[in-house]
């Protein structure tokens, strides 16, 4: 009997023990959010005439299309509108009619400054692709756990010559809100030159040179300069910033990703921000 009482102890120490362990993680949840995409690849010629200068249009939208909260629903639609079109007109409209409208705004703005700004283009001798424009449009979702929602847009635009540019955007929703957070949201109040401080260490680290002066020759610039930008994701491991191409580098070099663990940031992160069940133990 007194085996049998020392075995059944020993399991419910054990079990005690696990469970202690068990509850010490935070514990991440499926925001349960259904998606749909809307894909889009549009051309114009100018005229409708195939052989003259055309714009070109492709979007990839994905976007929520079902949540338990419908109300928060059509405010995170409308946020995620805006993200991806980048005007407010687009806010109230639904995703599909946004994506729609969007794309007669874009060839309308084409016709209008092919003739404001290439009026003579026929008699220039300057080739066809000098005022052709293009432009993609991608989205993705990068964490969807516990109340978090993070999302990242991507574009590149070329309008003719050297203008051409890549950019990425990135956006954190708190789903009991339906708001976007920025970096007040989330850091303490003097978070501002620490964070500062170590994205040039993590950009200098992850290069594999000793200071900021070494990237000069790999076509990096003024990367003691960097600041924190709100161009941010978190998931469950970490926050990670993004610099877009041409800030303090050559476009050729692409984005920057900077990388920070929670343990990292640990001294300048808020205890009760809307992340916090990301990393609160």
């Amino acid at each position: 009997m007194k085996i049998i009482l020392l075995k059944l102890t020993i399991v419910v120490c054990f079990l005690s023990v696990f469970q202690a362990c068990k509850t010490d993680k935070p514990v991440h949840l499926s925001n349960d959010i259904a998606y749909d995409s809307i894909s889009v690849s549009q051309v114009y010629h100018l005229d409708n005439d195939s052989t003259k200068p055309s714009c070109s249009l492709k979007v990839r939208y994905i976007y929520p299309v079902k949540y338990a909260d419908t109300i928060m629903l059509a405010k995170v639609q409308g946020e995620l509108n805006f993200v991806l079109m980048e005007d407010e007109k687009y806010e109230k409209m639904s995703p599909t009619d946004g994506v729609n409208n969007y794309v007669t705004d874009y060839i309308q703005n084409y016709k209008r400054d092919a003739k404001e700004q290439f009026p003579d283009w026929e008699n220039s001798g300057d080739s066809e692709d000098y005022f052709s424009y293009y432009k993609t449009l991608d989205s993705k979702v990068l964490y969807d756990m516990s109340g978090i929602l993070s999302y990242q847009v991507s574009s590149m635009d070329y309008k003719g010559g050297a203008n051409s540019s890549t950019a990425y955007r990135n956006v954190v929703i708190d789903l009991k809100t339906g708001n976007m957070l920025n970096e007040q949201d989330i850091f303490k109040s003097d978070y501002k030159k620490p964070l500062n401080t170590l994205l040039v260490h993590k950009i200098v680290e992850q290069n594999k040179v000793q200071k900021p002066d070494d990237l000069l020759e790999f076509g990096y610039w003024g990367i003691e300069d960097v600041s924190s930008n709100n161009n941010f994701y978190v998931d469950d491991k970490g926050i990670t910033y993004i610099i877009n191409p041409g800030e303090y580098s050559a476009p050729s070099l692409g984005e920057i990703n900077i990388f920070l663990s929670y343990a990292e940031v640990e001294n300048i992160l808020k205890d009760d921000s809307p992340i916090s069940v990301l990393f609160k133990k």
